[in-house]
């Protein structure tokens, strides 16, 4: 761990160095490291360079899990060089929203049923 932690320090010293004013960083990570890359981001950006954390869930859950919490997400940090970064808004077409999310909740809320446990069909694992 140590010898990545060294290796990264530099990059991301030299990533922050190059970067233009107007410019971010994303920096995808698992959770083994993403704590000591989080405190060396902001050791190098500073903490108020940091903007978000985006959790991604990069599979389902499994059912092989016995003794531990499933690793299921990454990190993804997004660090900003300075206040003045440029910001690409995204959009989604509305179909695909309503396609993904076809239920709708007292408040106007867009959801879907989703498998809580188990990657098989059994209908005592699926919950609304």
């Amino acid at each position: 761990m140590m010898a990545y932690l060294a290796m990264m320090a530099s990059r991301l010293v030299e990533l922050h160095r190059v970067l233009k004013e107007t410019g971010s960083l994303y920096l995808h990570c698992d959770p083994t490291a993403s704590h000591f890359l989080k405190l060396m981001l902001d050791g190098i950006f500073g903490p108020l360079s940091f903007k978000n954390e985006i959790i991604w869930k990069r599979t389902t859950a499994h059912s092989n899990v016995y003794s531990n919490y499933g690793d299921v997400t990454d990190s993804i940090f997004f660090y900003a060089k300075s206040d003045a970064y440029t910001w690409n808004q995204l959009y989604r077409k509305v179909d695909d929203i309503e396609a993904a999310f076809p239920n709708i909740d007292a408040d106007g809320r867009r959801w879907r049923k989703e498998n809580m446990r188990n990657t098989g069909v059994r209908t005592n694992l699926h919950y609304q």
